[in-house]
């Protein structure tokens, strides 16, 4: 594993919280600046677009991020059917993507470039390179890049109750790995709601954010339950497992970590051991 370069880091205010960008190398640099300035262009439609998604309809984005979040849902469509999560919840992850591209193509070389907004991250590493270890990531989502080893590149998301996203389901934490952070985000939600089949949470989450409020409006969102028998702990594990492996055979997902009441269940090649922050005793 190679030791990757001090990073260089920025930050900018956007929905739905603060966006961080981190790059090294000889172009890093260059590439916080492209960074701001591809933030302050999706900033002027990302309530907009946000808007838009809460809505659904025919009606596209106008903005990039908005474009793609679609984008990175549809194949999700063709997959699950049924009930889905709100579009919206590919958004911050979008972002992320949008932003990690414009920096890769203007900055010419770097080591590695992690773009974090809420609890979505997108990231590039040259192979043989590692996640720096303090990088402006949630701790979580950090302790499970590093987890995934050298050279990953895509994106990463949390779901589940203890996440800023809101779920159906009663999962404390789910850790996805996808081909993008839009992926990873939607993954993630999915992943998450579909433990409510193992295990039926208590009613009446509701989201601080008003435009999460708004997307999840007709949805049954969860909030923590106390305490939950073994079995059924793990029954609600196993549920988000099955989802989660329907998606990795359809490469919507590369692993994934799951976390409830102390158990955890992986997807991938994820070690999970090494995740200190899931709270999680048993590994299965």
């Amino acid at each position: 594993m190679l030791a990757a370069s001090v990073p260089v880091e920025r930050s900018f205010e956007i929905w739905p919280g603060r966006l961080s960008f981190a790059a090294g190398g000889p172009g890093a640099r260059e590439a916080l600046d492209v960074a701001t300035d591809v933030a302050r262009d999706l900033a002027r439609a990302v309530i907009e677009d946000a808007e838009l998604l809460v809505k659904g309809g025919d009606v596209l984005p106008r903005g990039i991020a908005g474009r793609h979040a679609l984008e990175a849902v549809a194949p999700f469509r063709d997959v699950q059917g049924g009930d889905l999560p709100p579009s919206l919840a590919a958004l911050p992850g979008a972002i992320c993507d949008t932003v990690l591209d414009a920096m890769r193509r203007a900055a010419g070389e770097t080591e590695f470039v992690i773009v974090a907004l809420g609890n979505a991250a997108a990231i590039y590493q040259e192979s043989g390179v590692a996640v720096p270890p303090d990088t402006d990531m949630p701790p979580v989502l950090a302790e499970f890049a590093h987890a995934l080893g050298p050279g990953i590149q895509g994106g990463v998301a949390l779901g589940g109750i203890h996440s800023s996203m809101p779920t159906c389901g009663a999962l404390d934490m789910v850790a996805v790995q996808s081909k993008s952070a839009a992926h990873a985000g939607f993954a993630a939600v999915l992943v998450a709601d579909a433990a409510a089949a193992g295990f039926l949470p208590p009613r009446g989450g509701m989201p601080r954010d008003r435009l999460f409020a708004a997307g999840w409006s007709g949805h049954a969102v969860a909030r923590a339950p106390g305490l939950v028998e073994p079995e059924l702990i793990w029954d609600a594990l196993s549920a988000s497992v099955r989802r989660a492996s329907s998606l990795r055979d359809r490469r919507l997902l590369s692993a994934a970590a799951l976390g409830f009441k102390g158990r955890g269940r992986t997807i991938g090649p994820v070690e999970g051991d090494r995740l200190l922050r899931f709270g999680v005793s048993e590994w299965r």
